[in-house]
C-alpha cells in the first residue's frame, strides 16, 4: 500500500507504542494533527489522525483494497470502540454524515453520497472475520492512544465518567463492589455539605422538617425528567417521613429565595467542598477556569410580546435557533483540577457580558483566590469583558471575533505566507493586551457567523434523537456536520470566493484563528525566531481547549436538574443551582474514592461514573429516618 507522508508542522506530533499478541511484541505509531478549530472533538481527532504503512499483514483481496484504504477500517472501529457502541449506531452515524465518512477514507464522492459508506454486515464482518488478531489489537491500542492524545490536548473524548459500566465485569467484580461500598460511604459523609447550608424562610411553627424539602428535591433530580407534581408522590411513598411538602408548597417556599440568597446557598456548599478537597491536595498552585452560558429546556408556555412582536419577558431569551430558554452563566474550575461549578447568575435580556464576567469573577475569587487563567468564547469578546479581567487581576484567553480590520490581516498574513502573527496593545491599567493569529484547520468548518444557522431546518426527528445520543457521549458537531445538505451550497460559494482577490474575504479569513489574551507568557520581542513564536502560541492555545471542559460538565448538571413548567425565574434558578451542587459533590465522591482505592497513586482517570453516582445517591439520600 502507498501511502503519503503527512506534511510535517509545529503542530504535528507523533505518537509511537507497542502491543503484544501471542508473546510477540509489535511497534505502532498515529500522527496526529494538533491545531484545531476552536472546537475540536474526537471525531475531528480521528479525521486528522495518519498511519503510517504498517497494515500487519493485509491479506484482504486487491480490489477491496483499491476501493476502501484498510485505514478506513480502522478508524471506523476506532470509533466504535472509542464510542462503546455496536455496529448498527456506528453505520447509522456514517451513513448520515457522508463529509465524515469521507474523510475517515471510504470512497464517498460528495456530501450527499452514502453508496461508499459501509453497512453494519460489512462492519462486523471486518472486525469479526478479516481483522487478524494482530490487527484488531493494533485498532483497540491505537484508539486508547488516541483517547489519551485527545485528553491530554483537552479535546473532548468519549470520557468514562460519562459512559455506562463496563459490561464484561465478571474480572472486576470484587473492585467493582469496592468501588460501590466508597461512594456509599463517601456520600454520606458529603450529604451534609447540602442540609447544613440551604435554608428556606418560613415560619418557625413550620411542621415539615427543612431537610424534607432537599431530600425531596434531591430525589427529583436524581430522577430523569420528574417534575415537583410527579416527584411528590413517589418520595411520598419511598420516604420515612411522616410529612412531606406538596408539590405546590414545594415551589413555593424554594421560589421564595431570593437570586443572591440561592447564590450565598452554593456558595457555602463550594467553600467546604474546596475546603475538603484542598484537604487532599486537589485544587492547590495556579488554576484555570472556564465562563460560558448554558441555557435549560425550550420555553413553550406563554410569552408577553409588544406591539413589535418582541418579547418583553426579562428572563425568556431567543437563542439561535428559534426556541426560547430560560439561560444561566456559570464560572468552573476546568483542566486537571477537580472540575467545580464556582458560581452561577441568571442571565437577563439586556444583561453585559462584562458585568456577567465581573460578577462571577467577584464571587468565584473569594472562594479560589489563586484563579491564574479564565477562558471564554468569542461571545464574550468585548473590552469591558477585557477590562473586568484586568480589575480582577487575572489573565484571560478569548476566541476574538473577525472584523473588517481583522479580516484584512487575514489576508496580508495569507498572501504573505506566515504561519503566526501577534500584535500588541498598551493598556492605562493592566497588563498588555495580545492579539494571536495562527492557522485554522477549517476547512470544514463555518465561521461563527454562519453557525447562526438554524440546524433544524434540514434535520429529521431521527437525527435529532442521534444528535442527542451523540452529544451524550461527549461528541459535538459543527453546523456543516450536523446538516450536510447545506454542503453543496457552501462548496459552491467557496469556489466562488476563492477566485475573488478581495482584501479580507472568507477563504483568507478562515485560513486563521484569532486569540486574545492579556498573559505574560505571550511576548513580542524582536529577537525571537518564527518557530519560538510559533511554540509560544501554541503552548498557550492549548490551554483554551480545556474551556471545553465546561461543556462537559453542562451535559451532566443538566441530568440532576428538576424539571418544571413554572414561569417563575427564581425556581428555575435555584434548580439549575442544586443541579450545580450534586454536579460538584458527584465530582468530590469520584476524588474521595480514587484516593481511598488507589491512595497517593490515584491517576485523573474516574473511579465513580455519573451512573453509579446516581444510583448510590438515590438510595442513601432522603431516604433516612425523621430528623
Amino acid at each position: 500500500m502507498s501511502v503519503t507522508q503527512p506534511t510535517e508542522s509545529p503542530f504535528d506530533h507523533d505518537r509511537y507504542f507497542t502491543f503484544t499478541v501471542s508473546g510477540e511484541t509489535y511497534d505502532g505509531s498515529i500522527h496526529f494533527l494538533t491545531q484545531y478549530d476552536e472546537k475540536p472533538d474526537f471525531v475531528e481527532v480521528l479525521r486528522n489522525a495518519f498511519f503510517r504503512d504498517e497494515t500487519y499483514g493485509d491479506a484482504r483481496a486487491d480490489w477491496h483494497r483499491n476501493t476502501t484504504s484498510f485505514y478506513a477500517w480502522v478508524k471506523a472501529h476506532m470509533l466504535r470502540l472509542a464510542w462503546d457502541c455496536r455496529e448498527g449506531f456506528l453505520r447509522y452515524f456514517l451513513h448520515s454524515f457522508p463529509n465524515i465518512c469521507r474523510d475517515l477514507g471510504f470512497p464517498v464522492a460528495h456530501n450527499r453520497d452514502t453508496s461508499g459508506a459501509p453497512s453494519q454486515s460489512r462492519l462486523w464482518e471486518m472486525w469479526n472475520k478479516e481483522f487478524t488478531d494482530v490487527q484488531r489489537e493494533f485498532v483497540r491500542t491505537a484508539t486508547e492512544e488516541a483517547l489519551d492524545f485527545a485528553r491530554e490536548q483537552g479535546i473532548p473524548a468519549p470520557d468514562p465518567v460519562f459512559r455506562p459500566e463496563e459490561r464484561d465485569i465478571s474480572s472486576k467484580r470484587s473492585e467493582q463492589r469496592l468501588v460501590a461500598e466508597k461512594t456509599k460511604e463517601v456520600w454520606q459523609q458529603a450529604k451534609p455539605f447540602v442540609t447544613d447550608t440551604f435554608y428556606l424562610k418560613r415560619a418557625d411553627n413550620s411542621v415539615i422538617h427543612e431537610n424534607a424539602f432537599w431530600e425531596q428535591h434531591a430525589y427529583m433530580g436524581m430522577r430523569e425528567n420528574m417534575y415537583a407534581q410527579s416527584g411528590q408522590h413517589s418520595f411520598y411513598i419511598d420516604t420515612q417521613r411522616d410529612r412531606t411538602p406538596s408539590a405546590s408548597n414545594h415551589r413555593y417556599q424554594i421560589g421564595k429565595l431570593t437570586v443572591e440568597e440561592t447564590r450565598s446557598m452554593l456558595h457555602e456548599t463550594t467553600r467546604m467542598l474546596i475546603a475538603r478537597a484542598r484537604h487532599n491536595a486537589e485544587l492547590v498552585g495556579k488554576l484555570w477556569a472556564a465562563i460560558d452560558i448554558t441555557k435549560g429546556n425550550p420555553w413553550t408556555g406563554k410569552i408577553e410580546r409588544d406591539g413589535d412582536n418582541n418579547i418583553t419577558e426579562d428572563w425568556i431569551l431567543g437563542y439561535k435557533d428559534g426556541e426560547v430558554y430560560y439561560q444561566w452563566a456559570t464560572i468552573q474550575i476546568v483542566g486537571y483540577d477537580i472540575p467545580l461549578v464556582l458560581d452561577a447568575v441568571p442571565v437577563k435580556r439586556g444583561m453585559k457580558r462584562a458585568d456577567i464576567v465581573d460578577r462571577l469573577l467577584e464571587n468565584a475569587l473569594d472562594l479560589v483566590d489563586d484563579i491564574e487563567l479564565v477562558m471564554m468564547d468569542r461571545e464574550f469578546d468585548s473590552e469591558g469583558v477585557k477590562d473586568a479581567c484586568d480589575r480582577h487581576e487575572v489573565c484571560y484567553l478569548n476566541g476574538a471575533r473577525k472584523y473588517e480590520s481583522e479580516k484584512a490581516t487575514c489576508t496580508r498574513l495569507h498572501r504573505s505566507g506566515k504561519t503566526i502573527h501577534i500584535e500588541e496593545e498598551s493598556v492605562s491599567s493592566g497588563p498588555t493586551r495580545k492579539r494571536m493569529y495562527l492557522p485554522s484547520s477549517a476547512e470544514d468548518g463555518f465561521e461563527a457567523e454562519d453557525e447562526e444557522k438554524d440546524e433544524n431546518e434540514e434535520r429529521s426527528d431521527i437525527r435529532e434523537e442521534m444528535l442527542e445520543d451523540l452529544a451524550d457521549l461527549g461528541i459535538e458537531l459543527d453546523e456543516e456536520d450536523a446538516s450536510h445538505g447545506f454542503s453543496a451550497l457552501t462548496e459552491e460559494l467557496r469556489e466562488e470566493e476563492a477566485n475573488e482577490p478581495t482584501v479580507g474575504c472568507k477563504e483568507d479569513s478562515q485560513a486563521y484563528a484569532l486569540f486574545e489574551t492579556n498573559h505574560p507568557s505571550v511576548t513580542l520581542n524582536e529577537d525571537d525566531s518564527e518557530v519560538e513564536r510559533i511554540h509560544m502560541v501554541e503552548r498557550m492555545v492549548r490551554r483554551y481547549r480545556h474551556r471545553w471542559g465546561i461543556e462537559n460538565g453542562y451535559k451532566q448538571i443538566k441530568t440532576f436538574r428538576v424539571r418544571t413548567t413554572s414561569k417563575r425565574h427564581t425556581y428555575r434558578f435555584f434548580n439549575f443551582v442544586f443541579a450545580c451542587v450534586l454536579y460538584n459533590v458527584w465530582r468530590l465522591v469520584d476524588l474521595l474514592v480514587k484516593l481511598a482505592i488507589e491512595g497517593e497513586n490515584a491517576t485523573y482517570a474516574p473511579r465513580v461514573d455519573a451512573n453509579q453516582f446516581l444510583t448510590v445517591a438515590k438510595k442513601y439520600y432522603g431516604l433516612d429516618p425523621p430528623d
